[in-house]
């Protein structure tokens, strides 16, 4: 880091860039900050008592961390990609700064940081060409290497791209929201607002457009895989209405089995979802990172259970594939990943009525029940 400040790389960064404040000890909040604070474990202290975070710590060592992240990647993919990904990408808008474009460049380096150790890889590319003839898009990385599984090395390539949803600052904290996980019907889309209206409860449509819009852009990024080359999309579905579980609206918004975008082919052109998406993306990771996922740019953190199990969810397109590699017939992507295939998800809605008394509790399990049949009833059929 004092490298790079010395170098002049962070000279156009804004002096509201979330870097610029942790390395100035000025970082109080930030966009998604309460909804990484309710997934803390805490296991390093950096929440004290009453919720409040602990800013020197959080400061201090997220900067020692993107440092050494940094540092690794670097080492990796060579100083010039590193600036240039530093100067363009990290920089958030520069002048223009947008805390939410900061925050997929940091899931970028902590997905990659993460790979960087999966395997002794023999070469990795920055922003690799795909493809022949080359795609005028590319992805995050690519890792090329061997495997050895049961005695037998196998090559193997890795194609990966990093998402994060741009979600507004969240402007219902105190509020009872609620958003569907399913398709909905031309009329499900003006009963179900109607409903929450009714019940006092800030209507969310469900955020299936982005979704749509980020398998169309890895697909385009990507070509259709050879033997041993695994295509792979990481979204970051932290920054969220939902703490903690936040991942469970996409996931089941993928892979319900009434309508997930991933698991009917019919319901994912219905909503302009490219048929490459099928041909080209080998998997899909879902996941929502904790405090400290955030403080450590560590992938590993999504795996912190505090109590409500692994924060990320992996949908493999290819129905073989996802079956070999359920039952241990394959362990490749296992290996990879670290990761094995997830079932489907078909739930009906998240809803957080904010219950304080046994009396909203009873009141919010009464809505909650209505308006899963409702959203039942006018969820779109294939």
């Amino acid at each position: 880091m004092k490298n790079i400040w010395e170098c002049g790389w962070l000279d156009e960064y804004s002096d509201e860039h979330f870097l610029i404040k942790a390395i100035e000890n000025r970082l109080t909040t930030f966009v998604g900050y309460t909804q990484m604070l309710n997934n803390e474990p805490n296991l390093h202290g950096v929440i004290k008592a009453k919720g409040i975070i602990d800013n020197d710590t959080f400061n201090s060592n997220f900067c020692m961390n993107l440092s050494g992240r940094l540092a690794c990647l670097e080492s990796v993919f060579g100083s010039d990609h590193m600036e240039r990904f530093i100067k363009d990408q990290l920089s958030a808008g520069k002048q223009n700064y947008n805390e939410d474009t900061f925050f997929e460049a940091v899931s970028e380096v902590s997905v990659l940081y993460f790979y960087t150790f999966r395997s002794r890889w023999k070469q990795a590319l920055y922003e690799p060409p795909i493809g022949k003839p080359k795609l005028s898009k590319n992805p995050e990385a690519r890792f090329i290497g061997e495997l050895s599984l049961n005695g037998d090395a196998q090559k193997i390539t890795i194609n990966i791209e990093v998402k994060c949803p741009k979600f507004p600052s969240i402007e219902n904290q105190e509020c009872k929201i609620a958003i569907p996980t399913v398709l909905l019907s031309d009329e499900g889309r003006k009963e179900i607002p109607a409903f929450c209206k009714d019940n006092g409860i800030v209507y969310i449509s469900p955020r299936v457009m982005k979704l749509k819009d980020f398998l169309n852009s890895a697909s385009s990024k990507f070509s259709v895989p050879q033997s041993n080359e695994y295509n792979l999309l990481y979204i970051n579905w932290s920054y969220c209405d939902f703490a903690s579980n936040s991942f469970l609206e996409a996931w089941s918004l993928l892979t319900n089995a009434i309508n997930g975008i991933l698991t009917h082919p019919n319901a994912a052109q219905s909503i302009g979802v490219s048929p490459d998406v099928f041909k080209k993306i080998t998997a899909v990771i879902i996941y929502t990172e904790a405090l400290e996922g955030l403080m450590f740019l560590d992938f590993r953190n999504a795996w912190q259970m505090n109590g409500r199990g692994q924060r990320f969810r992996m949908w493999v397109l290819d129905e073989k594939l996802r079956h070999a590699e359920t039952t241990r017939e394959s362990d490749t992507l296992f290996y990879v990943t670290g990761m094995k295939p997830n079932d489907e998800l078909t739930q009906m809605a998240m809803l957080d009525c904010k219950s304080k008394t046994d009396s909203d509790r009873v009141n919010s399990s009464l809505i909650g029940l209505e308006l899963v049949d409702l959203v039942e009833k006018y969820a779109e059929k294939y």
